[in-house]
Order: C-alpha cells, then structure tokens, then sequence
C-alpha cells in the first residue's frame, strides 16, 4: 500500500499551504476518547511527535517551524500512527524540538524526511553494487546525477538516495552505503 509524502523545510508560504489545506474541524488522534457514535476524524494532526489539535498548530509563529510535513492516501495507510481510518496526517515540526525524542522517534517510524540529515554526494559515492542494480531494475530510467547523503538523526545510519528520471517523471531509489537496495519512490 503506499500513500503521498509531501515534506520540505517550512517556509511561511509552505507553512501557509500546509496549513490552508487542512480542515479548522480535525482533531489528533485520541484512543482514550469515549465513543459517542460520530465518526473518527480523516486527519491526523502532530505537533514536535505529539498528537495536537489545529488550534495548537496555528498558535505557532511560522519563523519556529523547522518542517512541514504531510501524508495522505486511503484508510489503512497511516497504520503506522496507529490509525487505520483517517486519509490524511500533518506533522509539523519546531525548530525548537527538531531533535527531541518524540520527533525523532515519529520521524523513525513513519519514515519521514525529517528523520535524516541531508547532504549532496556524487555518483562516485554510491557502491557499484547499486549503479549495477539501477541499470537491472529501472533499464527505461537514466541517472540524472543528483545523488543525497541521507544520515538518520537518531542512529547515524546511512543510505544514498540517486534519483532516476523518465519521460514521465522521477523516481528515488535508496541504498546503503555498501549498495544494498533499501526503497524507492516515486514523485
């Protein structure tokens, strides 16, 4: 199953889109909520790891996010917050708890971009073991030669992501350093 991940450091005009997009009317997630018949709410909200509120997300001053970030898909595709009926979650992230525990370990388990540290490579960083997997499995792509360190805040494990490109767009396939396949994407 896989579900649309939008996620960038936060301007405020990112911030403003991200936040236009959402309904006033979501609540966060909250399994000690007693049930009185209503349906569950299609969104998910996260503020620094925590489930929130809309409230709590337009009280913070857009100078203080560090990241914006946003899934949405079918019910079942956020099982990964426990949720398996809402379409849509928003996590927004401060710069103030961007390396909390609580960001950090939602950032681990949803696989959000916000989870790694960021820096160019080349292709002459990634294995041969990976550019010989590329050219098996994706043989209609090219190598558009942007490649990205991506370093996990909270392990310092590290993957290369190479994208690809098509007549129909691009795809970002990861590997570890020693050129094992770990994921793709496509964009």
């Amino acid at each position: 199953m896989k579900f649309i991940v939008f996620s960038r450091p936060a301007g405020r005009a990112l911030l403003a889109l991200a936040l236009a997009a959402g309904s006033h009317a979501a609540v966060a997630q909250n399994s000690s909520a007693p049930s009185n018949g209503k349906a569950k709410p299609s969104k998910l909200i996260y503020l620094d790891g925590q489930p929130s509120t809309q409230a709590a997300i337009d009280q913070v001053p857009n100078d203080a996010v560090a990241y914006a970030e946003g899934m949405w898909w079918k019910p079942g595709a956020l099982s990964a917050f426990g949720d398996t009926e809402a379409t849509e979650a928003e996590i927004i992230t401060t710069k103030a708890k961007e390396n909390s525990p609580a960001t950090l370990a939602l950032a681990d388990r949803v696989n959000l971009r916000s989870a790694y540290r960021w820096e160019a490579a080349t292709l002459r960083d990634v294995a041969p073991r990976a550019l010989a997997y590329i050219t098996a499995h994706y043989p209609k792509h090219r190598l558009d030669g942007q490649v990205q360190k991506l370093t996990r805040k909270s392990s310092g494990e590290v993957k290369y992501q190479v994208q690809l490109a098509d007549n129909w767009g691009w795809r970002y396939a990861c590997f570890t350093a020693d050129g094992d396949f770990v994921d793709d994407k496509t964009y």
